[in-house]
């Protein structure tokens, strides 16, 4: 349904007779202040000057607030500038140009700091608050993709202010973006913008049964999800979509997987061994601080293994294949994947470990 238009008549009536402002007017017919404008200009109607406007507005209180009560409530009640305007009705700039006048001294930083976190605290903890939060599904599927993708692609922390678990992260791929916010908007609203790089900086606030997040620091894969096959498929496909890498290199097919996560790179290669998959490492890539050809600075160890040999590296694949989500990276093990095919017609591949753990096939 339209809203009702005022006419030019109306406009002049009110405006220019009346004396009305413009959001005055739009608050009679449910319009905005914008809208309003946008008609008068339309309709010819001259707006009037800063200083006419300025004149017209009645301060009755604006220049007759005593010293002594902005010394009571500043130094005495505590009250911040922007409360004691507030309370007046009036911009804070005014109670500073009246303290400035009346020479009452303003607080130190260290007393103003002290004062203010309690006042901050209560913002960040209701701006934290502001979208609705859905609890964690408590999918222990879905918890441990999380888990994987969480330690090798995230920053988690516990919000200091509020009930709520922050996750953040950056990147230049718009198929992370993608997969980041697939990963956490059924649960919030997940917020983007550039950082000086120019690189998309993610973040969002969860629930605190997300606290789980927070074991991502550990370098060490939970002992829950190294008991079930399915639960560390599931993780490792998590920390492949943040970390790991397909390509085909001189007609050659390959897997690697490298981070500064130690503890969880030896885990992953030495619970491959129970599917007959060996890998090669891992091993000491670069020392940290290293920098390489592009400048970039290596913050830690990188550790890296490979899988290369064709019948392991072709089982890998098909074991993982169902849980990997990031779409770059299926696409690259996919082609891959039609590398060894093409290099070998086909391939005999055991399927021992799929059929005694059907639930490995299952999403």
């Amino acid at each position: 349904m339209k809203r009702k238009l005022p006419s030019k008549e109306d406009l002049y009536n009110l405006y220019i007779n009346k004396k009305m402002s413009a959001r005055q007017i739009g608050l009679l017919f449910n319009l905005g202040k914008t809208t309003i404008l946008e008609l008068m200009k339309k309709y010819d109607i001259k707006t009037r000057s800063k200083s006419e406007t300025s004149k017209m507005i009645i301060h009755p209180i604006k220049y007759n607030i005593p010293k002594k009560d902005i010394e009571r409530l500043y130094h005495k009640e505590k009250l911040s500038m922007g409360q004691i305007a507030e309370k007046y009705g009036v911009h804070s700039s005014l109670i500073f140009n009246k303290m400035k006048k009346y020479n009452i001294p303003t607080r130190t930083f260290e007393e103003g700091n002290r004062l203010s976190i309690p006042r901050r605290s209560m913002n960040i903890a209701k701006a934290v608050i502001k979208y609705p939060k859905k609890q964690f599904s408590n999918n222990l599927m879905e918890k441990a993709y999380l888990l994987g993708f969480t330690s090798g692609d995230l920053h988690v922390s516990k919000n200091k202010y509020g009930q709520t678990i922050k996750v953040d992260t950056s990147t230049t791929k718009e198929v992370q973006i993608e997969l980041v916010k697939s990963l956490f908007e059924p649960y919030t609203k997940v917020g983007a913008g550039r950082n000086k790089y120019g690189n998309t900086m993610l973040y969002c606030n969860l629930d605190l049964s997300f606290s789980f997040l927070l074991d991502y620091k550990n370098d060490k894969i939970p002992k829950w999800i190294l008991n079930e096959d399915k639960y560390f498929i599931l993780y490792l496909a998590g920390y492949i979509d943040a970390e790991g890498h397909f390509g085909v290199y001189n007609g050659i097919g390959a897997f690697s997987l490298g981070s500064y996560d130690k503890g969880i790179l030896f885990g992953v290669a030495n619970q491959l061994e129970k599917f007959n998959i060996l890998t090669e490492g891992p091993k000491l890539e670069c020392k940290k601080g290293y920098i390489d050809k592009r400048g970039i600075k290596w913050n830690g160890d990188l550790w890296k293994f490979r899988i290369r040999r064709m019948r392991e590296l072709y089982k890998f694949i098909n074991i993982i294949k169902p849980y990997i989500k990031h779409k770059k990276r299926y696409n690259d093990m996919i082609s891959v994947e039609k590398n060894l095919l093409s290099r070998t017609g086909r391939i005999n591949l055991n399927e021992e470990i799929l059929h005694n753990n059907p639930d490995l096939l299952c999403k």
